[in-house]
């Protein structure tokens, strides 16, 4: 029997909580994995198919893992008590019918840029707030993006994000958020192949929550995809209602496990990560109720700049929106004519520049070091005690 050429891996925390290997390779048997020495058969997850010229394999892994390798691609070990987190949002090069970014221009799309710069921060974890693919049309006449694959298929995949992330795979495992661009009449197929963490390989219109534990950090990740920014949609306002009480179980029923398991554990923090940031938008706002309270930040993504702001009675919100799809303005000022009913506190902060964020833990919450794409910091943040402050 052939062994798959590995063509990408990377180590994921999936909807059961526990980290993934994943590998993308060609029509053949898939490889094994090994984890510290020991071989461990990688399941398909999906064939071949008309459109993907190649299989996707999986494997649990061990969380106390010290070395997981697929192939020749050494992967990332399993994060725990993490000190420090990159997160990102919304890289793809946006290709549309009339307009394109010069995703052969590194100053018009940095994602690549950014990757390296992501890997050479060495984080413990690497989060993706949603929005991969942007390569929807074919390259207009003229516009720097000559011979670009587009549309859901694997070379559109691979080369706005499978290829250029290949620097945070090698760094870092990762929690990976579903995008608007990831919603079914889009890039549904890819999504659901390649990165969504469920065992679920056909597209439906909203996933489950699933919590992350990693220690002094737990992470409640929800499927904003389909929600409705300026209008509230009475056939989805069910399902968020219980989807947002899910959340909030999975951030009791981790703490209520945690009690007692370690004798001086570190102070435990939450985040309520998602695409749409739920205070602007209606869906999400009008189904919410009190589920987010327990938590310490929300992040999100889908605006293209970064933002932050504090809310009354809820947690802060960070928008890491800048990386690498087309800038929108800096209307973060604006944000709370979108928030409905809900009372911002002070001014609300917004950068507008291509890049990431750096999370560093201290000893009451996290500083954000807002970095540019060649990893030069550009503004600093702090988030402690349910407030942000740049």
């Amino acid at each position: 029997m052939l062994v798959a050429a590995v063509l990408s891996a990377w180590l994921q925390y999936a909807a059961d909580g526990k980290p993934h290997a994943r590998a993308v390779v060609t029509d053949a048997a898939c490889p094994a994995m090994l984890e510290d020495g020991r071989s461990v058969p990688m399941a398909v997850r999906v064939p071949k198919a008309a459109q993907f010229d190649d299989a996707v394999c999986d494997a649990a892994v061990d969380p106390s893992a010290k070395r997981i390798r697929v192939g020749d691609h050494e992967l990332p070990v399993p994060a725990h008590d993490p000190r420090t987190v990159v997160v990102l949002g919304d890289t793809g090069c946006r290709i549309s019918t009339l307009t394109a970014q010069a995703c052969d221009d590194p100053a018009g799309w940095p994602f690549p840029q950014i990757a390296r710069s992501i890997a050479a921060v060495k984080p413990d974890l690497v989060v993706h707030v949603g929005d991969y693919l942007y390569r929807e049309k074919p390259c207009p006449l003229l516009a720097r993006c000559a011979d670009s694959p587009h549309g859901d298929d694997a070379p559109a995949w691979y080369a706005d994000f499978l290829t250029p992330a290949a620097p945070i795979f090698a760094a870092a495992p990762v929690v990976l958020l579903r995008g608007n661009h990831e919603e079914c009449g889009r890039n549904g197929a890819g999504w659901f192949r390649y990165l969504d963490p469920h065992a679920l390989q056909t597209c439906v219109d909203a996933t489950d929550p699933y919590a992350v534990d990693l220690g002094n950090l737990l992470i409640v990740a929800f499927d904003s995809s389909v929600a409705e920014d300026r209008t509230v949609d009475p056939t989805r306002a069910p399902i968020y209602r219980r989807q947002f009480a899910a959340a909030k179980e999975l951030e009791r029923r981790t703490n209520a496990l945690r009690a007692g398991v370690r004798s001086s554990p570190p102070p435990h923090l939450s985040w309520f990560v998602t695409h749409r940031p739920p205070y602007t938008n209606d869906d999400e706002r009008t189904a919410m109720g009190d589920a987010l309270a327990p938590f310490d930040a929300v992040l999100a993504g889908h605006i293209h700049f970064f933002a932050a702001m504090n809310v009354a009675a809820l947690p802060p919100l960070l928008i890491n929106g800048e990386g690498g799809a087309n800038l929108d303005p800096n209307y973060a000022a604006f944000l709370g004519l979108a928030v409905g009913d809900l009372r911002v506190q002070g001014d609300i902060f917004g950068s507008s520049s291509f890049g990431f964020g750096v999370y560093t833990r201290t000893a009451v919450g996290w500083t954000i070091s807002l970095r540019a794409a060649d990893g030069t910091e550009r503004a600093r943040c702090t988030l402690a005690n349910r407030t942000v402050r740049c």
